[in-house]
Parts: C-alpha cells; sequence; structure tokens
C-alpha cells in the first residue's frame, strides 16, 4: 500500500508555525535601514580632532552610519544625500547635522549650530536654519543654499561663497578647539 507524504509534510509545517511563531506575533523585528530623525545634543559634539578630516572638513555620524557619509564627503555626487546622523563641521563653533526627512525637506533636512565652546565642552547657542549666524556674520543657510545639488555641503569647487580666511587657518582652528584640550592635558600627565 502507498502513503501519502501530505500528511507528514502538512504536520511540519504546523509544528514550524507553532514553534517559530507567524506574523509580528511578539517577534523582535529588525530596525529600519535608516532611522527616521536624529536631533543633535550638545554632547554629540566633541573634539574636533576626534572625527574624520575630509578636505577641510570634520565629519561624523552618531546613528553608525560614518562610512556612507565619509564616501560622500570624499567623492560628491549631485542629487546623493548624506545619511539622517551625520555631523560635519569645518569649525569649532559652527555645525550642521542631517536631520530625518520631514525636519526641513527644502533644506535637505539640515539643521545649523552656533556652539560655545571650552575645555568643559560644548553648548548649544542656537539651533535652526535662518537665526543661525556663522562667525562671519552671514545665515549659515545662505552660504550653503548655494551647494543645493550636493545636499548643501560645499567647497572651492562646489557653490558656497568663498570665506575669508584660508586653509591653514582653518586647520588652525581645528587643531586648536578647545574641548581637545582636556585630552591633550591627560595625555601629558600620562
Amino acid at each position: 500500500m502507498k502513503t501519502s507524504a501530505a500528511p507528514y509534510r502538512f504536520g511540519i509545517a504546523w509544528a514550524l508555525v507553532a514553534l517559530l511563531g507567524c506574523g509580528d506575533a511578539g517577534t523582535v523585528s529588525s530596525p529600519p535601514a535608516e532611522p527616521l530623525d536624529y536631533e543633535a545634543t550638545a554632547d554629540d559634539f566633541e573634539c574636533l580632532k576626534n572625527w574624520e578630516r575630509v578636505r577641510n572638513v570634520r565629519v561624523a555620524n552618531k546613528l553608525g552610519f560614518l562610512d556612507e557619509a565619509l564616501a560622500l564627503a570624499r567623492n560628491p555626487q549631485q542629487g546623493l544625500e548624506y545619511p539622517v546622523g551625520t555631523i560635519i563641521q569645518l569649525f569649532p563653533g559652527e555645525a550642521m547635522v542631517k536631520r530625518g526627512p520631514d525636519f526641513d525637506p527644502a533644506n535637505n533636512n539640515w539643521e545649523y549650530f552656533e556652539l560655545l565652546v571650552s575645555s568643559a565642552g560644548t553648548e548649544i547657542n542656537v539651533r535652526g536654519r535662518e537665526e543661525v549666524i556663522n562667525m562671519f556674520g552671514g545665515q549659515c543657510l545662505g552660504c550653503h543654499e548655494d551647494a543645493r545639488e550636493f545636499d548643501f555641503l560645499c567647497d572651492k569647487k562646489r557653490g558656497c561663497v568663498g570665506l575669508p580666511i584660508d586653509d591653514a587657518f582653518i586647520t588652525r582652528l581645528q587643531e586648536t578647539d578647545p574641548r581637545c584640550q582636556e585630552e591633550s592635558a591627560g595625555a601629558r600627565g600620562r
């Protein structure tokens, strides 16, 4: 007598459903591919020398997308955007942070910061868009909007108003970031 394998397979299928569950019945789901938003706090802004340098800017990503952010900073491409959680700083007292897709779509979701930095750390003095004024007296957005095609990140070849200082001076500002002083003092004491 020939027996069918169908009841056997049917029983195994039900056993697997019972053991593994089905759908989202309390199981742990994987996180979304990219977070919905990222709101920076003062603690996110640290000694610039700890961050990767690409040309003149320092780049960090507090959500684990540093490789993607660095790849775009090293090879800017029209139409591509930095991942959420990217922080870009040219000077210790200024920053731009990539927020989530609903933060400010007309500005590609960048939030600009004026920071107060000292050896004790960082305080956020002003954050936003038009209300943030750079160290030269202009709006951060006013300079960056000329680099809209490159996700508002400009350099000498792409958008932005030229700065009244040279690359050597920018490097000196970064190297003398007062937030780094505590680390240097600790290293000297060893």
